[in-house]
């Protein structure tokens, strides 16, 4: 029986200011979590920020104790607190418990504002548990205290308690209206990350960070602005010097509108070990990057192109992809506009979408990249051959990836089977074995003793690559791992420059509970070992982490007395098998010791026993450190360049000093 519903003509509510922020938080904020609560405190900043860009302040304070409290305190004009004729309510009242109230709608006070809606003093003060603010003008300060979104007592003007102007704001957001916000729930980095960006934009401004759990205070400071910092984390750079460039342009977004100016900057440089490409409109990271980003992309394709067809680099016909210069490129862009006239995706100004500004930004920064393309000499010239070789590569990327994508992305049937594969009977991925054997041999033999219901072989064919010392195009048009990745069904993990479409690993897509690599117990058949592991660790390590590869020890020596057999996997175990069967009066003459021959030659009988039979056979589980860093410099050390290195660690753990990286 359906519930009754009451939805008559009385149904319909409205809610107040304060519990449409307190009780739809996502709305204002993006989220309810803590990356919500973080979003409230930058837009408390970005008022502070905006008098600064405004030529009001030097300096910034922000500080945060583990309990969640935030301050921040700037040395601007401090806000209006006092009665406002025009609206007859007292500005305190406008800024922090109206939304849509600003100072920041015409163009006459913030010519280009980081806030715009004035939404963000307003809703934090309603999503905080209290809100203090202290403004000092005009010899005065005025007091204003609020709880929940409520205020307490009435506006209190004292004698300026601080030298000089500006505006001090302690607050702390609600756990009732954001979850994880107390603790420390976003360490100190994520807030250094978020204010060095306003420090670069705005040379000499001076941002001071504490954290309660910071030693010291942090100061964030670039005289030069982008072009200070740019120098700062860019390793061995392609150009002697970052390249600036600025301009302005006047347009409209409509024709039916006023139009306004649009300043744009860049800053930029080249690199082979840093790559970073940051946008802002008004001192907002745009982190979904917008029309701006869009317009980089579009200008530096078509820049790099022209410049390398008059050049004689690239044919008429030929084309370079923003993806040949995104690896070697730095680049902040900045775009200014009045605030009124900007249209932000949403309130966490994650983009602007205004096309005025794409058109006239790409325009900008297509002459930026030409005009030093131009002039650049043999910079541009080294930078140019940078792009062209990684163009090479994406091209050949994009060719592997075809016959990559079409391969891992069919289900393997008859007309998808790798050459020689060995199925088994059972449909259970847990109970389904998959051996990696080594070679044809090694093939006939294992087919002949495994159990077919529930074990797979795989033949490694030829010689095995190593996925080490080879680039990640090189390993995917490889063959042999092709039939590898194909046969284990669960995609590739490792990240595929230039490739966006290889199936990406899901270990529940696992056609195997084991995979288990087996090999002849002699140097060669170390060496496929070895090479078999790193192929699984480049390209599917978390195989590795999960326990699911192992090692299938093969016997050195079959020792046979009588009717009994032995298997030695190493030259004291067979010492301890002898000394065991002469302990117990066995007539030595009679005992026959035979080196174990390769599993290709081995007879099913002893290879069922020794390597095969989950009831006899020796596996050995791989283990996995939970430091990636020392996993990465194991399998480095062993098949990697370092040749001594590689020496010392054959030496500690095996018996043959001979190189496997042939």
């Amino acid at each position: 029986m359906a519930v009754e519903q009451n939805y008559g003509q009385d149904a319909i509510s409205v809610l107040k200011d304060e519990e449409q922020v307190r009780k739809r938080p996502t709305v204002i904020f993006g989220t309810n979590d803590e990356y919500g609560a973080a979003h409230g405190i930058f837009e408390i900043i970005a008022n502070s920020i905006d008098e600064a860009r405004a030529g009001f302040g030097k300096q910034i304070r922000i500080k945060i104790w583990k309990d969640g409290t935030v301050e921040v305190s700037d040395d601007g004009r401090g806000v209006p607190m006092g009665w406002n004729e025009h609206q007859k309510k007292f500005n305190w009242e406008l800024v922090f418990c109206t939304l849509y109230a600003s100072g920041k709608y015409d163009s006459k006070n913030y010519q280009d504002s980081l806030g715009l809606n004035g939404l963000g003093a307003t809703a934090m003060q309603y999503a905080s548990e209290f809100m203090e603010v202290y403004s000092t003008r005009d010899g005065k300060t005025s007091i204003m205290k609020f709880a929940k979104g409520k205020p307490v007592g009435k506006l209190q003007v004292v004698n300026a308690i601080r030298e000089g102007t500006g505006t001090t704001i302690k607050f702390k957001p609600d756990n009732e209206v954001f979850i994880n916000t107390q603790d420390s729930a976003l360490p100190p980095e994520y807030y250094i990350n978020l204010l060095r960006r306003q420090a670069m934009l705005l040379g000499g401004l001076q941002i001071l960070f504490w954290h309660e759990a910071l030693n010291n205070e942090v100061v964030l400071c670039y005289p030069n602005g982008t072009e200070d910092f740019i120098k700062a984390i860019c390793e061995k750079p392609l150009t002697k010097s970052v390249i600036t460039y600025s301009d302005s342009k006047f347009g409209t977004d409509r024709e039916d509108e006023e139009h306004y100016e649009l300043k744009m900057k860049c800053a930029f440089t080249f690199s082979r070990n840093t790559s970073l490409v940051e946008m802002y409109h008004n001192s907002s990271y745009l982190y979904e990057g917008g029309v701006t980003l869009d317009a980089m992309k579009q200008a530096a394709e078509m820049a790099f192109t022209d410049w390398g067809v008059a050049q004689s680099k690239i044919s008429k016909s030929d084309k370079i992809k923003y993806r040949d210069i995104e690896g070697i490129l730095v680049f902040i862009g900045d775009t200014n506009a009045p605030g009124h006239r900007t249209f932000f995706k949403n309130q966490t100004k994650a983009a602007i979408l205004n096309p005025f500004i794409k058109k006239a930004y790409a325009q900008f920064v297509y002459y930026a990249f030409r005009n030093w393309l131009d002039t650049s000499g043999d910079e541009g010239k080294q930078v140019y051959d940078e792009v062209l070789a990684n163009k090479e590569a994406r091209e050949e990327a994009d060719k592997i990836s075809k016959k990559v994508v079409q391969r891992l992305s069919k289900s393997m049937g008859i007309g998808n089977k790798p050459k020689k594969f060995v199925d088994c009977r059972s449909n259970s991925p847990l109970e389904r074995e998959l051996y990696i054997v080594e070679g044809d041999s090694a093939l006939g033999s294992c087919k002949l003793s495994r159990d077919a219901n529930f074990q797979a072989l795989m033949p490694v064919r030829g010689k095995t690559l190593n996925c080490i010392k080879n680039d990640m195009s090189t390993i995917l048009n490889n063959d042999i791992i092709m039939d590898l990745m194909c046969v284990l069904g669960c995609g590739i993990e490792a990240e595929v420059k230039y490739v966006d479409n290889i199936p990406k690993f899901d270990i529940s897509k696992l056609k195997y509970g084991k995979v288990i690599i087996c090999t002849d117990a002699d140097t060669d058949g170390m060496q496929i070992r070895c090479l078999v592991l790193t192929m699984i660790y480049r390209l599917c390590p978390t195989l590795l982490k999960a326990g699911k590869v192992f090692i299938a020890e093969t016997p050195l020596f079959e020792i046979t007395y009588k009717n009994d057999t032995y298997f030695a996997y190493s030259d004291n175990e067979r010492d301890m098998i002898l000394n065991k069967l002469e302990a117990s009066g066995a007539t030595m003459s009679r005992v026959k010791i035979s080196r174990s021959k390769g599993l290709g030659e081995n007879d099913p009988e002893m290879m069922n026993k020794s390597t095969m039979n989950p009831l006899t056979r020796r596996l050995i589980p791989i283990e996995y450190s939970e430091n990636d860093d020392s996993v990465a410099d194991f399998f480095n050390a062993l098949l990697g360049d370092d040749i001594e290195t590689r020496r010392i660690l054959i030496n500690e753990y095996f018996d043959q000093t001979e190189d496997l990286t042939d």
